[in-house]
């Protein structure tokens, strides 16, 4: 009798990981990982110039042990939706991993990953190349080399190298303020905090709590069903009307429903976050939380169902939150957590939804035709969240009101902008205000701003040219509750535009060893803007872009003259654009210890350097873009163009390197060419 091994394909991992359907929901399992670690915040940065994607968390780290498991694949100890407690953090959550896949979420992203984690006073870091890993004909002889040393830092820190399709992918997703609010509120916990960091700024989980202040002139009922107490409860105007006993026969899960229902004016959703939007149509929805995780199902508790039968017997305009708690071995999910497995619990949850929605939809019909005919038709709108909450004293002879603090919710904590800004109006940061009567707070006329701890008259910040922060505090006196301050940081940075190094894809790009990124302001716009513009349109707009490239130039020459001033000391001539890119491409060339500077700065072989310095070549390029502006784009083809670019890029790269790289003492020491 003989006994043969069993082996598996490197392929295994690749097959796992490409299972894992959306980059949204590779993302969402590795903040469930941080999440599962007891940390109390995770940091999600996008960085589109470096193509990297970081995760960051202050969690309990791992140990080598803990590395072990999470390279266990398909192995885990974890049972989802168990209630674990963690003492030294007094926390206690429910788990949200029990596949053993955790980890494969990071291929989803790019093939290079490096983790470094922190656990008992030692930094553990190591990587894993998911190429290397697949290629082996038994993943099991893949080894991982871990690196040790002594620290006192928290967490895990997750660095992925993203291929540039997935940074396209990602920049385009978080662009839209629904999807970033649903990246950052993934969880229903206020004991943890997710932050979001892209090129458009940074963003912060809210509380959950504060859907009951969004719109509130606009409120219709506020509508709560908890299955422990088995009851339906209306609030309208803070008052409670109407309960409806509504039992749920098990204990397998627990349900809990805290809704919002308005009665909007044209346009009057756009009061409403779009953490409440649905993906698919933007319509008003609650979500729905699975042992506090986002499950992305618009279909268990469709507030417009109703609608599609007869618009007077439904509440379409619905927001809150569904939250369901189970640890039973039936709570299972479909790949792209959109859907349940359907079995005999799953199906008793999608019922009991249906129902519960069916008999909130009828009953707020019902209760808005009765208010329509006690108020002539004109149903009264306002606060229905019951803000005022009675405290019996002492003597118990007299209930007084207790207040609720005032709030301003800002729409960011820091933002980022790139120069040159245009004019920002301040009040528009503020997402909702209220006071502590839970009613509207006027912004023009009780919010009081300060920049830089300086009061202004109005709420306009006038434009910025340079880099710079700005700290705007806004300022609200509650005549209750007192004084009231929020706080918001403006960082105004030039863009980056990065040049990429031996790229045939990219319109601009350098014979280098690294990419390069450039600073000088207007020109990294531009270089963003005509990358986009050829990647979306090809050579549709050639004369544009010709046109675009000469400015490049012109730009580049005004911030040398302007800021390199000891470059053209002795230098006789006009500097028209042609002149002036002919004497620094020959002041260049004539200073060998700058031109080795520069080739260090850029990455630029000394000897490829040299050869581009041909000032002949850079002024024909210079007559195709003027043939572009005062001729006809027919003259240009699209491989000149594209020649064009690549004389720009580097002209851009070699002036930026100029005016921000070379030292003074370098330039000081040049050469002066001949005419």
């Amino acid at each position: 009798m003989s006994s043969i091994g069993v082996r598996v394909s490197g392929n295994v991992i690749s097959e796992l990981s490409d299972k894992i359907p959306s980059h949204i929901v590779a993302l969402n399992e590795l903040t469930k990982n941080a999440y599962d670690a007891f940390a109390t915040e995770v940091i999600i940065k996008l960085d589109t110039i470096n193509n990297k994607l970081i995760i960051k968390d202050n969690g309990l780290g791992m140990d080598d042990k803990n590395i072990r498991k999470l390279f266990h694949i398909s192995n885990s100890e974890k049972k989802y939706g168990k209630l674990i407690k963690n003492k030294e953090k007094n926390l206690q959550r429910y788990t949200q991993g029990s596949k053993g896949l955790g980890f494969l979420s990071v291929f989803k992203f790019g093939s290079n990953v490096t983790w470094i984690t922190n656990k008992n006073n030692k930094k553990i870091i190591f990587s894993v190349n998911k190429d290397d890993l697949i290629s082996r004909k038994n993943v099991a002889s893949y080894r991982l080399i871990t690196k040790e040393e002594p620290s006192t830092e928290i967490g895990t820190t997750i660095f992925i190298e993203l291929e540039r399709f997935y940074t396209d992918v990602l920049e385009k997703y978080f662009s839209q303020e629904k999807n970033i609010k649903k990246i950052i509120n993934a969880f229903y916990d206020e004991q943890f905090k997710i932050t979001l960091e892209t090129n458009h700024g940074l963003y912060e989980s809210e509380k959950h709590s504060n859907f009951i202040n969004i719109a509130n002139e606009d409120q219709l009922f506020y509508i709560t069903y908890s299955s422990t107490k088995a009851k339906i409860k209306f609030f309208y105007c803070g008052d409670l009307i109407k309960e409806i006993p509504y039992i749920i026969h098990t204990e397998e899960y627990e349900l809990d429903v805290e809704l919002m229902a308005y009665s909007l004016q044209a346009y009057g959703k756009r009061k409403i976050s779009q953490l409440y939007y649905r993906e698919h149509d933007d319509a008003l929805t609650p979500l729905i939380y699975i042992n506090n995780n986002l499950f992305h199902n618009y279909t268990l508790f469709d507030a417009n169902l109703f609608r599609q039968k007869k618009s007077g017997e439904s509440l379409p305009q619905l927001i809150g939150y569904i939250k369901i708690i189970s640890s039973h071995t039936q709570l299972e999910f479909n790949s792209d957590r959109t859907q349940f497995v359907q079995n005999q619990l799953t199906l008793n949850i999608e019922n009991t939804l249906k129902e519960l929605n069916k008999i909130i939809q009828k009953e707020g019909s019902n209760l808005r035709h009765f208010l329509k005919e006690e108020d002539d038709q004109k149903i009264k709108t306002g606060s229905a969240f019951p803000y005022e909450k009675k405290l019996e004293t002492n003597d118990n002879s007299k209930n007084k009101i207790l207040p609720q603090p005032a709030q301003i919710k800002l729409r960011e904590k820091i933002k980022k902008i790139h120069i040159p800004s245009k004019q920002i109006d301040l009040l528009r940061e503020i997402t909702y205000a209220i006071n502590s009567e839970g009613k509207q707070i006027d912004l023009s006329k009780d919010i009081q701003i300060e920049i830089n701890n300086n009061k202004i008259i109005n709420s306009i910040l006038e434009s910025q040219e340079q880099p710079c922060e700005k700290l705007i505090t806004y300022i609200y006196n509650d005549y209750i509750t007192g004084k009231l301050v929020e706080k918001l940081i403006l960082k105004f940075e030039l863009p980056e535009a990065k040049i990429l190094a031996k790229n045939k894809k990219s319109l601009f790009n350098l014979p280098s060893t690294k990419d390069y990124s450039i600073n000088i302001p207007y020109v990294s716009n531009l270089i963003l803007q005509l990358e986009k513009l050829h990647k979306e349109k090809g050579d549709y707009y050639n004369g544009i872009i010709a046109c675009t490239l000469r400015s490049i130039f012109e730009l580049c020459c005004d911030y040398l003259k302007n800021n390199k001033s000891t470059i053209f000391k002795t230098y006789s001539g006009t500097l028209k654009l042609e002149s002036c890119i002919a004497y620094i491409i020959s002041f260049i060339g004539v200073n060998d210890n700058l031109k080795h500077e520069i080739s260090k700065i850029t990455g630029i072989n000394y000897t490829t350097l040299n050869n581009l310095l041909d000032k002949n070549a850079f002024l024909n390029a210079i007559k195709k873009a003027h043939l572009g502006v005062h001729k006809s784009t027919a003259f240009l083809t699209d491989l000149e163009v594209k020649d064009l670019a690549k004389k720009a890029g580097i002209f851009a790269t070699l002036s930026d390197a100029l005016l921000y790289n070379v030292t003074d003492n370098i330039i000081i020491q040049c050469k002066i060419p001949n005419p």
